[in-house]
């Protein structure tokens, strides 16, 4: 597999062996900024529609299948492997040297087939007339968000260049908008290429009907007020696309746009502007315990917008309402990773005051994109001080969103607010490492005993470090006892062995593959069933049979630690005792719950 970024569309048209007629409605999606957000209310606007949506959106935020989604639920995650697999031996027998992107666009078209949706939300991964996506030749509308410098080496060095790329997902005869809070210039670009090709007509979504029937509305209001004026916009984006695509569904009403607006609240998008309490790291106190924020910008353009946001919320707040902020707002806290090459100097230009205080830290591997490497915590801390020097910094080391959040917790006045940012790739670390612990009785119920101990050590951890760092000592000198895997959950840490062991046999087979090409004979793709060996047709080299050893090995190695998390997965479940029903409510128990009675009432014999 093809791990560097090589715009073009030859690769995806092997993989569709060159297919590019699709029997459902494409709303494309191009831009810099607000593409998820775009994406993301089109497709929940669409969800209760008499028709099946699908929606592909990169990168995920938890697991790689969560990209896709039909009728605004992520596809099962045997289906996806299932599709996923066929491209990904395809892509190894046939030498097609697609990338991880390339599989999974495959990979999402092939399951918009299957599932027979009608309709397709598509976000562009980068750029726009040579990425993947745009292989796709059933556009009922192309939408172009915010453009801002990024990917310059790929696109351009100017906002134009830039912009011509995004506009190559226009199509003869399909209408377009265009985010109208772009530069004039980069508008001026997108509407001479519509006219070059005969795409069009430009939609808008400031029009007198829109004003009268939609934005008039208090549902319109309900939703609109909170939310920032870019999501706004964005929000307005995905509108019209939906009302364009709707048409040939007999289409959709502004009444019932504002009802779902109103029901649903789309501002909350998990990863982007969310306030969210870590209960694990701050506990919950009857509801009163620290609310952070998490973003997952990581451009110049995306942190004006986080710090309107953290201005708002954070550092021009009042202190429960009595208190008001000093003249240049309290400090904020800043808990940051970002991906090595982007413009970090810039990214945090925009965002760090004197006063503030820096945790820098990194984000794992990135499933299904190898090729993303997080910059290291103590270059990017140089690069904040370097931006504003009348910072208080440290670099964490050990890799874990909950372990910097903990060290900011404790270099942190409690009033002050703490964000963490930078990625969208960090804030999936946060999700990943929170999973399973984010109940409300974290800190006081006995299922989480073990989780419990696990933040206690990482907790006295982060508080000696950062008492060391108070007290110019070295804070690297702190013993640090839990790895990353330490923190996930059992039923987590077992999930990534299994990742692993996927990505293992996928090497296996590719290493097949290699040692039959070597031999002159025709490569073919092998099953599970013909791993185990190299091949009885197959004369191996010494190099082949010490490489195919050591993948077996390494094997081995992984199905013994998966074995031992569902051993301790089956330990936990004792704990907590079997399932029994109680049943609420009529005779026909239509409040039924589950409750897990603990094992030592289980095994009691009452009225004995």
């Amino acid at each position: 597999m093809n791990h560097v970024i090589q715009p073009g569309l030859d690769r995806i048209a092997q993989l569709l062996k060159g297919t590019t007629e699709f029997p459902w409605k494409a709303i494309h999606v191009a831009g810099t900024n607000g593409k998820g957000s775009i994406c993301h209310y089109a497709a929940a606007l669409l969800r209760r529609r008499a028709i099946r949506a699908g929606k592909f959106s990169t990168p995920h935020l938890v697991n790689r299948w969560d990209s896709i989604m039909i009728n605004h639920a992520p596809v099962e995650e045997l289906d996806f492997k299932k599709v996923e697999n066929h491209f990904i031996q395809l892509n190894q027998a046939n030498n097609v040297g697609a990338s991880p992107f390339e599989i999974m666009t495959a990979t999402a078209f092939t399951m918009f087939n299957d599932a027979k949706v009608k309709v397709g939300v598509i976000e562009v991964g980068m750029g726009g007339s040579l990425d993947a996506t745009n292989i796709l030749n059933n556009q009922a509308v192309s939408v172009i968000s915010k453009i801002a410098r990024d990917h310059e080496s790929f696109l351009g060095n100017t906002i134009a260049d830039i912009a011509k790329h995004k506009a190559g997902i226009l199509r003869p005869n399909v209408p377009y908008i265009v985010n109208p809070e772009n530069e004039a210039n980069v508008q001026a670009v997108i509407d001479d290429y519509a006219r070059e090709i005969g795409a069009g007509p430009r939609l808008y979504g400031d029009t007198p009907r829109l004003r009268k029937d939609l934005y008039s509305r208090d549902d319109w209001r309900f939703f609109a007020e909170p939310i920032q004026p870019f999501q706004r916009d964005n929000a307005v984006l995905a509108i019209v696309a939906v009302k364009e695509v709707m048409k040939a569904f007999g289409g959709i009403t502004d009444e019932l746009i504002a009802n779902e607006l109103g029901k649903v609240r789309f501002g909350r998008f998990p990863g982007r502007l969310q306030i969210m309490q870590v209960i694990p790291v701050f506990g919950w106190e009857r509801n009163t315990g620290r609310s952070i924020i998490v973003d997952g910008a990581h451009n110049k353009d995306a942190a004006f917008a986080l710090n309107e946001f953290v201005a708002r919320k954070g550092r021009k707040k009042w202190k429960n309402d009595i208190t008001p902020p000093p003249a240049g707002g309290w400090p904020v806290t800043w808990v940051l990773a970002m991906t090595e090459g982007k413009d970090a100097e810039g990214y945090l230009e925009v965002l760090l005051r004197p006063g503030d205080k820096v945790i820098t830290t990194s984000f794992g591997p990135v499933d299904g994109m190898p090729w993303v490497q997080s910059m290291e915590p103590q270059a990017l801390l140089k690069i904040a001080q370097k931006v504003q020097p009348d910072i208080t910094g440290l670099a964490i080391p050990d890799r874990s969103a909950l372990r910097a959040l903990c060290a900011a917790k404790f270099l942190t006045n409690y009033d002050y607010p703490i964000v963490m940012t930078g990625s969208l790739y960090l804030m999936g670390d946060l999700h990943r490492e929170l999973e399973g612990k984010s109940d409300q009785g974290f800190w006081h119920r006995y299922p989480w005993a073990d989780e419990r101990e696990k933040m206690i050590a990482m907790l006295d951890e982060e508080r000696e470090r950062i008492s060391r760092f108070k007290h110019m000592q070295d804070p690297d000198e702190v013993e640090i006892k839990l790895q990353p895997s330490d923190i996930l959950s059992p039923d987590r840490r077992k999930h990534e062995l299994k990742a692993e062991l996927e990505a293992l046999q996928q090497e296996l087979n590719l290493l097949k593959i290699e040692n039959q090409k070597a031999a002159g004979q025709k490569p073919i793709v092998p099953g599970r069933e013909d791993a185990d060996s190299l091949g009885a047709s197959t004369v191996a080299s010494p190099d082949f049979k010490k490489r195919f050893t050591d993948l077996r090995a390494r094997e081995r190695r992984l199905r013994d630690e998966a074995l031992t998390y569902g051993a301790e997965g089956e330990a936990m479940l004792k704990r907590r005792g079997p399932r029994f029903h109680m049943h609420f409510g009529n005779n026909r128990t239509d409040d039924r719950r589950d409750i897990r009675r603990p094992t030592f009432l289980a095994d009691k014999k009452f009225g004995a």
